[in-house]
């Protein structure tokens, strides 16, 4: 009721308002609503943490619930318009993350900077909400520098995502990804893995 009061009032101000005068009511309006937001909407364990200048757009009657000692870095900004944004404990988000639901996030769950977790752009037409309501991210991920993750994709526990990755499918447990499109490499990986743990354990040549 307040929101279409409000509305309302914008509207019959609008055209006799100088534009500097609705640049600074727009800001400071803006600036009431995601404070409010911030501290109504998202329910939060011990020890959470938001970074400087983190935003939470939220539409009724969504919300975000956080977990214990979950950190947000930066200029984190975290939607929540279409879907609510679940995250567990001991999480790590980092510089400059975007967040839309419908999310849910599992324990302990590190992202490097510029990461991107998208929700769906038409919440009734968009066929991947179809096939699955959420994206789900389990236990143990992480998820490199600008990645992105595309809605409605199911990241198993104890996976890795390379750096810019863009995981369009599902990505199983103790899986690494990485490529645009992200695919599985793991035996690849651990080939590397393998072979380097074999050169710094040899001895070196001369010896």
């Amino acid at each position: 009721m307040v929101e279409r009061a409000t509305s309302i009032l914008r509207k019959a101000l609008e055209p006799v308002t100088p534009d500097f005068i609705r640049l600074i009511i727009k800001r400071l309006y803006l600036a009431t609503i995601r404070t409010r937001n911030k501290y109504l909407y998202i329910k939060r364990g011990k020890r959470a943490e938001f970074g400087y200048r983190f935003r939470f757009e939220r539409q009724g009657p969504h919300k975000a619930y956080i977990g214990e000692r979950t950190i947000t870095e930066e200029f984190n900004v975290w939607n929540a318009n279409v879907g609510d944004i679940i995250v567990g404990k001991n999480c790590w988000f980092g510089l400059h993350n975007i967040v839309m639901g419908p999310v849910e996030i599992g324990n302990n769950v590190s992202t490097g900077p510029y990461v991107c977790v998208l929700g769906p752009r038409h919440a009734v037409q968009d066929a991947q909400l179809e096939r699955r309501d959420k994206t789900i991210i389990g236990n143990n991920v992480w998820i490199s520098t600008g990645s992105l993750i595309l809605f409605g994709v199911r990241i198993g526990d104890n996976a890795i995502v390379g750096p810019g990755a863009v995981v369009t499918k599902d990505v199983a447990e103790h899986a690494f990804v990485a490529g645009n499109p992200a695919r599985d490499i793991t035996r690849i990986a651990r080939e590397v893995w393998k072979a380097k743990s074999s050169e710094s354990a040899s001895p070196a040549r001369g010896e």
